[in-house]
């Protein structure tokens, strides 16, 4: 009997394990804090591979504050990086964010009632993806 059990409690596990990450309800809000979780990088010929953050420079929280029309490192990365967003759409619960960088295009998707967010960046033979997961920022961090 006991095999047994220790069976259901580890199926349980990996099942929640194995669950997308959420972030918070973005409804409405108009600044966020991502934690970048996940990452891959595709060139033609080579495919696509995960990858860590620190392989590409990405940072593991970044601040999109949709007001000033800006992605930015926090604070506390040391880092003073930010690139303006150039397209903001909010439609049908998403909020779509698009902007060109440094001879990169990038875009965002982020679900506003799970927090979750995905991203592009493309340039001339390398693709990169990534998947985070938001919270609003309150109003006195920004």
């Amino acid at each position: 009997m006991f095999p047994r059990r220790l069976c259901w409690i580890c199926g349980g596990l990996a099942c929640l394990l194995s669950m997308p990450v959420r972030g918070d309800d973005l409804t409405g809000r108009d600044a966020f804090l991502c934690a970048v979780l996940e990452v891959s990088r595709c060139t033609p010929g080579d495919g696509c591979a995960d990858v860590t953050l620190a392989e590409l420079n990405i940072p593991d929280f970044v601040e999109i504050d949709l007001a000033a029309k800006v992605v930015r490192t926090t604070v506390a990365s040391g880092e003073n990086r930010a690139t303006p967003i150039v397209g903001v759409v909010r439609e049908e619960g998403s909020i779509f964010l698009q902007g060109v960088e440094k001879g990169r295009a990038w875009s965002f998707v982020l679900d506003e009632e799970s927090g979750s967010l995905t991203a592009a960046v493309a340039r001339d033979g390398l693709s990169v993806t990534a998947f985070a997961a938001c919270t609003p920022l309150a109003a006195s961090r920004r």
